[in-house]
């Protein structure tokens, strides 16, 4: 996502295809609702949706606008209006007149409604990833105030699922094509939402390490870290470990992450220092009631990776985005990844952790746990080429 290239399309009058391909399934035009004039308009409603400002719930709320009655848990809709200087609400130049006064700041006073500008309230990307949401943080990458036009893209049979014709179309017209994944991506390295409360010495078997607890504003869970040793001298040697109640806690021998984590405990002790992340992700993301709904499936046949997919969910949902949040908290940025997974090498990398090697970490091979850690390995790129082979 290069921020430079989407301000410029913005100032060339230009709207960017947002694209959501993993919880709406949608893509809309997004514009700065402070640069709008008529021609912006009349190019975003030949796209067919439904026309919206999006800012932030807090300001409107401090404005003076108010929500309307819903049932909708999904949008959240605050009274349509219109300037009261916009003649009739409708044309393309009372629509960029009301629109550039939302984004002047102007309050209730300056409107009458109900009217033709939809409002909806971010509640932010730290609680809601919708597209209201996700053009506000594009807003303020790009250096605009955070209010932003957008509008679905449908196509010509008025289907707002159909991104590839998004994707056409943006080909077509030199639009910008921005993820979601991009955004929060951006968001993440832009935005500091963890920091540290507290501090203990935690005694274990492996030797005195410290517990940190952190306060959470980027998904609100209650991860952990523990530290052995200086941290100040980086590359620093760092295990994400992602929860595992059966595993960590009730010795299940259908995973290694248990021993795994001991493993790791172990390792960093013998380094003289280094952090466990432990991230409150059981079951690759999905949770613990439905990590032993997939184990069910798995006892019937399945692997671990279709059981997830049966479940409706991805192979692997974390995201190590909050993991990259806990190590700047506590003042780390180059790392020796203590994992098997490429894909924590990839997403650090994402959000700038600078990972100078990475260094295999291995649990115990059961004959419960092998097809598990060759599905792994085989589905979804695992390194255990190693312990496997045999």
């Amino acid at each position: 996502m290069e921020i430079s290239k989407i301000r410029k399309a913005f100032l060339d009058r230009k709207p960017i295809v947002l694209i959501d391909d993993k919880r709406e399934m949608e893509a809309d035009l997004i514009f700065p609702a402070e640069l709008v004039n008529t021609y912006i308009i009349n190019t975003m409603i030949e796209n067919k949706g439904m026309l919206c400002v999006a800012m932030d719930e807090y300001v409107l709320f401090e404005r003076g606008f108010f929500k309307l009655p819903s049932r909708n848990s999904e949008t959240n809709f605050f009274v349509p209006v219109d300037h009261l200087d916009a003649g009739t609400g409708i044309s393309a130049s009372d629509r960029a007149k009301t629109i550039r006064a939302l984004a002047k700041g102007e309050n209730i006073n300056a409107f009458r409604y109900p009217g033709h500008i939809h409002l909806l309230g971010s509640i932010g990307l730290n609680k809601r990833q919708g597209h209201t949401e996700l053009s506000l943080e594009i807003m303020e990458l790009c250096g605009f105030s955070r209010s932003a036009v957008i509008i679905e893209i449908l196509d010509k049979h008025g289907n707002s699922h159909n991104i590839d014709f998004a994707k056409q179309r943006a080909k077509e017209n030199g639009f910008p094509i921005v993820t979601r994944d991009q955004v929060i991506q951006e968001y993440t390295k832009n935005k500091q939402l963890v920091k540290v409360v507290s501090i203990a010495s935690l005694p274990t078997k492996f030797g005195t390490f410290q517990i940190v607890s952190f306060e959470n504003n980027y998904d609100f869970l209650e991860h952990t870290a523990i530290i052995y040793g200086d941290i100040s001298k980086e590359p620093v040697p760092v295990r994400i470990h992602s929860e595992c109640l059966t595993g960590d806690a009730l010795g299940s021998l259908r995973c290694d992450c248990g021993s795994q984590l001991q493993n790791a405990m172990r390792y960093i002790k013998s380094q003289g220092r280094g952090i466990v992340l432990y991230l409150r992700q059981e079951g690759r993301g999905i949770g613990l009631h439905n990590k032993i709904k997939a184990y069910h499936l798995q006892d019937n046949g399945m692997d671990t990776v279709d059981a997830n997919i049966a479940l409706g969910f991805p192979e692997d949902m974390r995201d190590y985005g909050v993991a990259a949040q806990m190590l700047r908290a506590l003042g780390v940025k180059k790392i020796i990844l203590l994992s098997n997974n490429p894909d924590k090498l990839r997403q650090l990398k994402h959000y700038q952790i600078i990972v100078d090697e990475t260094r295999n970490i291995f649990g115990e091979i059961t004959p419960y746990n092998h097809f598990y850690l060759k599905t792994k390995m085989e589905r979804m790129g695992h390194t255990f080429e190693e312990v496997l082979k045999k």
